[in-house]
């Protein structure tokens, strides 16, 4: 079944709205600053095909051409839409506890943006 490569490559200039938090993300990435999540809105298309050598998976990268931080007052549109578009893609209509559990978590997170929580632990406790 063919996969997604997860490496995709952004936008560069005006259509990349991610360059305004690269310093944040950058602090984030080499322990500065606590880790958090971003909801983003974007548009992609196929930059390329490939085959993995190794397992014969057919892969598509995804390029992204417009990125956006979507804002603070935007977060509980933004977690309605991913949460029906997930419960289509599932064919649930009601999520498992810990999906609802994720889903809720990474939103109250980016709604609490002084949270010292790394939404990759499930423990509470912020890291380095």
């Amino acid at each position: 079944m063919p996969n997604v490569k997860k490496n995709a490559l952004l936008p560069g200039g005006e259509e990349n709205g991610l360059a305004p938090i690269a310093g944040l993300l950058v602090a984030e990435g080499m322990g500065q600053a606590p880790r958090k999540f971003y909801a983003v809105l974007g548009i992609i298309d196929c930059k390329r095909v490939g085959v993995d050598a190794d397992t014969g998976e057919e892969l598509a990268t995804v390029r992204f051409r417009r990125v956006e931080l979507l804002l603070p007052d935007d977060l509980p549109q933004a977690e309605k839409l991913i949460r029906r578009s997930l419960e289509f893609r599932s064919g649930q209509t009601t999520l498992p506890l810990e999906l609802e559990d994720d889903i809720r978590q990474a939103f109250d997170q980016m709604a609490n943006p002084t949270s010292p929580d790394d939404p990759d632990e499930g423990t509470g406790k912020g890291t380095k």
